[in-house]
């Protein structure tokens, strides 16, 4: 069919569980929005005209779809006061002669199975989706059979796979953490430690705390959903589950601003070795640099100057740092320090995190053993320590950081 009518949901209170906080439509699936997927099944099959008839955030569906040139298609998107049925829709719409019209629940590449009656099928359609779409992702690639896992995603070596599953772009899957069979861990999720997915799906931006065992069911923010008997519930422990988002933190507390200073005063001589070391190795002193900063509110991200020392090369170097942590600019803890350059190069929304809170003197990345020039894997740990910046992950960076501070280059 050349001239499609595409279909849209109203709002569904069973499924409002799996939803991203935003229209169905819009709800990611397997690393994209859902009606991304029927676009692209509906430009495989030969379509050149689509009509989107959404009742439901039409605008947001407008502002979204632009007008089809992603998918070599032209679309269109009309406002609905309610759901249409196919019949209804062709007959509504017969000035603009369509072939035929789809409800978005029914993707061209499912077969007759409808992804919106319930939750169960919601599940049931990314288990046999999952081959065919995930074949065709650009970026994706397939580790071992049936385990396809997307672009950036960041697993680590000890973590077991169990086939089929998916695991999206910007996804991070700690130590020793099990995933599959049927799991299906979406964009820029974080499943800790030693948890387990199992039968189930972690949706976008949600973390899974260590050692939480998830198993016929969908997970998404604080809201956890059995997609067997269709039972909701809020799990208020964060620690086990909870919603991903940005800190946009750019403030250092009183009690850090005064450590810093106390430990200034005491470790001075590092001043006088590092002169030592600039004479008579023949380098310079201080190295001049700059940091992005947060916004404040909706204003613009601030840029400001800091040193470090030039003559030294190991973790003392940042010594300078301190200082920014006095002057409330810097953390003790955070994520390395960027120019305005290097935060040019960040790509997307989740990247772009990265600089949502404030540098520290010991970082995310190196904390998990990333250096510098910082590779996909650092930039996915520096972008979940801003959505997750919890107590335990900043002692481990500081314990890890004061072993190497010594002993290992600094970048």
């Amino acid at each position: 069919m050349k001239r499609v009518l595409l279909i849209c949901p109203d709002k569904n209170p069973a499924l409002e569980p799996v939803m991203d906080g935003v229209t169905l439509a819009l709800t990611y699936f397997l690393g994209k929005p859902l009606i991304d997927r029927a676009l692209e099944g509906l430009a495989a099959a030969g379509g050149k005209q689509v009509r989107v008839l959404a009742c439901d955030h039409p605008s947001e569906i407008r502002k979204h779809l632009g007008d089809g040139e992603a998918w070599g298609m032209e679309v269109e998107v009309v406002a609905e006061s309610r759901e249409l049925d196919c019949e209804a829709g062709l007959e509504k719409h017969a000035s603009f002669g369509a072939e035929g019209a789809l409800r978005l629940g029914e993707l061209p590449q499912a077969g007759g199975l409808d992804l919106l009656s319930d939750p169960a099928a919601w599940h049931q359609g990314r288990k046999e989706l999952l081959t065919t779409l995930a074949a065709g992702e650009v970026g994706s690639r397939e580790l071992k059979p049936g385990v396809w896992v997307g672009l950036r995603a960041a697993i680590a070596p000890s973590a077991e796979l169990i086939a089929p599953c998916w695991i999206g772009p910007y996804a991070v899957v700690r130590a020793r953490a099990v995933v599959g069979p049927h799991a299906f861990v979406e964009s820029g999720s974080l499943v800790d430690r030693q948890a387990v997915v199992e039968d189930s799906t972690v949706a976008r931006h949600t973390y899974l705390g260590e050692m939480t065992h998830l198993k016929d069911s969908v997970a998404r923010g604080g809201s956890l959903l059995n997609w067997r008997n269709g039972s909701c519930v809020e799990i208020v422990d964060s620690f086990l589950m909870s919603p991903m988002r940005g800190s946009a933190s750019g403030r250092t507390n009183l009690l850090s601003r005064l450590l810093a200073l106390l430990v200034l005063a005491l470790t001075w001589p590092v001043v006088l070795w590092a002169g030592l070391k600039a004479i008579f190795g023949k380098k310079p002193f201080w190295d001049q640099r700059e940091a992005v900063l947060p916004s404040r509110g909706a204003g613009r991200r601030r840029v400001i100057g800091f040193r470090e020392f030039g003559s030294i090369q190991n973790g003392l170097r940042r010594w300078p740092r301190l200082w920014r942590i006095v002057t409330g600019h810097f953390g003790w803890t955070g994520n390395p320090p960027l120019t305005p350059a290097e935060e040019a190069e960040l790509e997307g929304d989740f990247e772009r995190l990265w600089v949502d809170i404030a540098p520290g003197f010991f970082t995310a990345p190196e904390g998990e053993g990333c250096v510098a020039p910082w590779n996909d894997e650092a930039r996915a740990h520096a972008s979940l320590f801003v959505c997750q910046p919890t107590l335990a992950w900043r002692w481990r960076i500081i314990l890890r950081g004061f072993r190497s501070l010594i002993f290992s280059p600094s970048p």
